[in-house]
């Protein structure tokens, strides 16, 4: 009798603790899906549904990251819902001002930390109007990467720290489009 009473006090207090489990992990998907401020962006909440890259033109040193945006910036638009369309009525224009890499710090005379530093501007045009939006983008990029190494290394994690910034700048140019005031006011 004692046995049977022990037993089923251990499985009520692993039941209370699997409940315990079970209303904590609600209430936290909870707070995390109505609680910290986002929504889930659908397309019937965009400005416009379609939207086409045009020229971006790169007036840095560094080869072929019109390219790398070109392909990024695509990428961002569609995980945002947009169609990238080539006879789009708003066509995403930039230029890369600058992409500086500046090495941070260094150990016995070998440079350890280096920062990627990316300044752009972009305009959205309307093409049906001819206006001329530009996207505030106002600082700089930057991303960071720690090597040791060598040289190949070095080229690996710049490419990486580059397709990083290049993808933030993607991220803002895509969050200043859906909602800019301006945008919201056309559609």
């Amino acid at each position: 009798m004692i046995i049977m009473k022990n037993v089923s006090i251990q499985g009520f207090k692993c039941f209370k603790k699997g409940l315990l489990f079970i209303l904590f992990t609600c209430h936290l998907s909870l707070i995390a899906l109505f609680g910290c401020g986002y929504s889930i962006q659908r397309q019937a909440n965009l400005p416009f549904d379609s939207i086409s890259i045009g020229k971006i033109e790169n007036r840095t040193v560094e080869p072929k990251l019109q390219d790398k945006f070109q392909r990024i910036l695509t990428e961002t638009f569609m995980e945002y819902g947009f169609r990238i369309e080539p006879l789009s009525r708003y066509v995403i224009e930039g230029s890369i001002i600058s992409f500086d890499l500046k090495p941070l710090s260094e150990k016995s005379l070998i440079v350890t930390e280096y920062e990627v530093i990316i300044k752009a501007n972009f305009i959205l045009l309307d093409t049906k109007t001819n206006e001329r939006i530009p996207i505030n983008i106002r600082r700089p990029f930057v991303t960071y990467f720690d090597v040791l190494g060598r040289i190949e290394d070095i080229l690996m994690h710049k490419e990486i720290a580059t397709n990083r910034a290049i993808k933030d700048i993607s991220l803002e140019i895509t969050r200043s489009i859906i909602y800019s005031e301006a945008m919201r006011a056309k559609s």
